[in-house]
């Protein structure tokens, strides 16, 4: 296994991607002429850091963007600003629309099981605000039965959290990457009902919902590359992007009820994300077929503190 990785920052391809000599799909850049992958897009731990801190008042990922830019915001110190203007003009230089992607990850997720557990706190106090106040097709077994399934996720992402301290977390990790196969099964029908329902959907009962969804699932993949299980990585990402596929590619900005430039603005968004994932599975084949280790590869990019995206070129 290679335990060495050598990151470059999007700079290097900036040049490129305007001329129009690289493009960008989702977490790849592309040869335009040959189809090509040269390099493979990568969120470092301090993207995830810097995103974690602005969920206390971001209700989306839409939200999430103007959390992140509001550079005024008292929550961040001054280096954070200019680490999130680094990050902002990466992501514009690369041509990523927005940072709504940064919910299922531009390359593999690595926001650290302590932000995590962050992050799904914040998910699992405005989802109980909603179901208290979005009563149309939620009855009471509904209810309590999707505070079960938030209550056993919390419980995970808990153990995951601790794994680390264990004299063998491998075990550990399998275990929290099955039972969170169960629970993003249970979240995607949650989903799918609030997508079927006969009544526009309501926009912050699906962000949460989807949002939990993408926690689940970013769990999921992070235990089984913590264990070099690079292959099984890479299948449950291929069927993650499948389902988000199936999920969101029936919506249109007529589904929500919004005004149209909202609706059109989550639309992009679903379909940043849907790329995004579509494109993860490539990258951990990458790592898996240059023998990579999985658990390296995570903690070099948890240890990132300047950049906030990195690019891997494919060799």
């Amino acid at each position: 296994m290679i335990s060495t990785i050598i990151f470059e920052i999007p700079a290097a391809f900036e040049a490129a991607v305007r001329s129009g000599v690289v493009v960008q799909i989702g977490g790849l850049l592309k040869d335009s002429a040959t189809g090509k992958i040269v390099a493979h897009l990568q969120e470092s731990g301090l993207a995830q850091a810097l995103i974690s801190k602005a969920l206390g008042s971001a209700t989306s990922p839409i939200s999430l963007v103007t959390s992140v830019l509001d550079t005024g915001a008292s929550i961040y110190t001054a280096v954070e600003v200019t680490k999130i203007k680094a990050m902002v003009a990466a992501m514009q230089s690369l041509q990523i629309a927005t940072l709504g992607v940064s919910l299922v990850g531009v390359g593999i997720s690595v926001a650290g099981f302590y932000y995590m557990h962050t992050r799904f706190n914040a998910l699992d106090q405005k989802l109980d605000q909603l179901i208290d106040t979005v009563t149309s097709g939620f009855d009471r077994q509904r209810e309590d039965a999707l505070r079960a399934h938030m209550s056993r996720v919390r419980g995970l992402t808990k153990d995951a959290k601790h794994a680390a301290s264990l004299s063998r977390p491998d075990k550990e990790y399998g275990r929290i990457a099955e039972a969170l196969s169960s629970e993003s099964a249970h979240f995607d029908g949650e989903l799918d009902c609030l997508i079927k329902s006969k009544q526009k959907i309501n926009v912050e009962m699906f962000w949460q919902l989807t949002q939990v969804l993408m926690l689940c699932n970013s769990i999921r993949v992070d235990c089984r590359i913590r264990t070099s299980e690079l292959r099984n990585a890479r299948e449950i990402s291929e069927s993650i992007a499948s389902d988000y596929r199936r999920q969101f590619d029936r919506l249109t900005p007529a589904s929500f009820q919004v005004h149209e430039g909202e609706a059109e603005r989550i639309i992009q968004t679903l379909r940043d994300i849907t790329d995004s994932a579509a494109t993860k599975p490539y990258l951990i084949d990458y790592l898996r077929t240059q023998r990579y280790d999985g658990g390296a590869y995570l903690k070099r990019l948890e240890d990132e503190a300047e950049n906030p995206i990195l690019l891997l070129k494919a060799s």
